[in-house]
């Protein structure tokens, strides 16, 4: 009967093994949540807008890349696409060599070049160029390019980006909405 006799000091000592254990599983699993929202709350997400605006006799078309992530967005690079070609992103250039009627139409107020490294705060936008002409050239424009809206363009952006994570690059492009991550 001694043999079956239940010993209380085996049962603590079990029962204070397996307590531990199961804290320790807790702790590991809370550490991989902080981790993971320390992640989240500073995830950059670069987007994109075109703005037209004008008054009776001058219009204007803008494109912006913003930052509407919660932590900063590193840029790693910025293109121009057009006919599955990649230009860096320089307006004024790529509207010469590939747009030369544009410069004739109408004419960049505004064009700027986002080196490696520039980096977005959360909310700051940055205009890439802005495209004035006169209201009277607007579908000579459209007939050059070839469209009927201007979301319709031939070329787009796109912008290659890190958080500070630098784990994490994304990529964005103009006619898409949602930045795809590019090293999983």
């Amino acid at each position: 009967m001694s043999a079956k006799k239940i010993n209380t000091d085996r049962i603590l000592g079990i029962s204070a093994m397996v307590i531990s254990i199961l804290t320790l599983a807790i702790f590991i699993y809370q550490t991989d949540i902080m981790r993971v929202q320390s992640k989240l709350s500073v995830k950059p997400r670069s987007d994109f807008t075109t703005n037209q605006g004008g008054n009776d006799s001058l219009i204007a078309f803008q494109e912006i890349l913003e930052n509407k992530g919660l932590g900063p967005a590193i840029i790693d690079s910025i293109y121009i696409n057009y006919n599955k070609e990649r230009f860096s992103m320089d307006a004024e250039t790529f509207f010469e060599q590939k747009f030369p009627k544009l410069l004739k139409y109408g004419y960049l107020s505004q064009h700027a070049t986002l080196g490696r490294g520039t980096t977005l705060t959360p909310t700051e936008e940055r205009s890439l160029f802005v495209y004035q002409l006169p209201v009277a050239n607007v579908d000579s424009v459209f007939a050059y390019l070839g469209i009927t809206d201007i979301d319709d363009i031939p070329f787009d952006f796109e912008v290659i980006f890190t958080s500070i994570y630098e784990d994490e690059k994304w990529l964005v492009n103009s006619n898409e909405s949602v930045p795809e991550r590019l090293d999983e």
